[in-house]
């Protein structure tokens, strides 16, 4: 690493090229006039190699996490906060002398970006996948007093989501009636991402409604084709955008907090 930085924080996944947080800190970095911190980004394919990333650099400071991380590297952490145990996935770390400490601005960013979109008839959610950012959402809905059923693939009642207390279907049981009687689908998986656009989980939406609320989030591509096909039907539709700009914000304080 170069750049005259001093400090340097970045984003940690697999695959990692599609994501713009770089392109947000930049920004971020550049109005703090923070020269002497660069951001870069880290694509590790096996999470057994945090270590070794970090000892190979050891001017890093903090590091966003990405799919598919979010909830193998809690056993690498020597702290997580309180929310991110609560929600049992990070995507903010934080180096101290002790190690790696954990916390999660998923929470922050979904939350304040759903608020403005939400009205009463947004008391049941269906929540598509099962990863670190579903069960994010999850612990938002809850805070929010909505019922939420998470769908996935397998749908397996004794695995993943089932096990920590959410009902589970699978896309197979994802009938008219349900559609109907859940006004709000969060979609959480990478399915649909750049540059993978065309595709899409085995979601029916014929069956939504300009009832529907339709919320993705994936922001590369800015609509997708979820999204197209749920505006197609009349529902309103958001993309993650917001709610990464919102996380990341949180990040930078929490990293500032820290002495960044």
């Amino acid at each position: 690493m170069s750049d005259g930085a001093s400090k340097f924080l970045g984003v940690l996944g697999h695959p990692i090229g599609h994501s713009q947080s770089p392109r947000l800190f930049k920004r971020i970095l550049s109005a703090e006039g923070r020269d002497d911190v660069a951001y870069r980004t880290f694509d590790l394919p096996n999470i057994e190699d945090f270590h070794t990333l970090t000892q190979d650099h050891p001017n890093l400071v903090g590091l966003n996490v990405t799919v598919p991380h979010k909830q193998a590297i809690l056993s690498s952490l020597v702290r997580v906060s309180e929310e991110a145990q609560a929600v049992g996935a990070v995507n903010t770390l934080v180096k101290t002398p002790q190690g790696w400490e954990g916390h999660n601005t998923d929470v922050w960013g979904f939350q304040r970006s759903i608020q403005p979109f939400l009205a009463n008839r947004h008391e049941r959610a269906l929540v598509l996948g099962t990863g670190g950012s579903a069960a994010a959402v999850h612990h938002v809905l809850a805070k929010l007093g909505i019922d939420a059923i998470s769908v996935s693939r397998t749908g397996d009642s004794t695995k993943g989501t089932r096990a920590l207390g959410r009902a589970s279907i699978g896309y197979h049981e994802v009938s008219e009636w349900v559609v109907r009687h859940h006004l709000l689908v969060v979609h959480c998986t990478p399915v649909g991402m750049h540059p993978h656009d065309g595709d899409m989980v085995p979601f029916p939406t014929s069956w939504l409604t300009p009832e529907h609320l339709v919320v993705d989030l994936i922001y590369t591509p800015a609509e997708t084709r979820l999204l197209r096909e749920a505006r197609g039907r009349g529902a309103a539709v958001l993309n993650g955008a917001d709610m990464l700009r919102l996380q990341a914000e949180k990040a930078w304080e929490i990293w500032k907090t820290s002495g960044v």
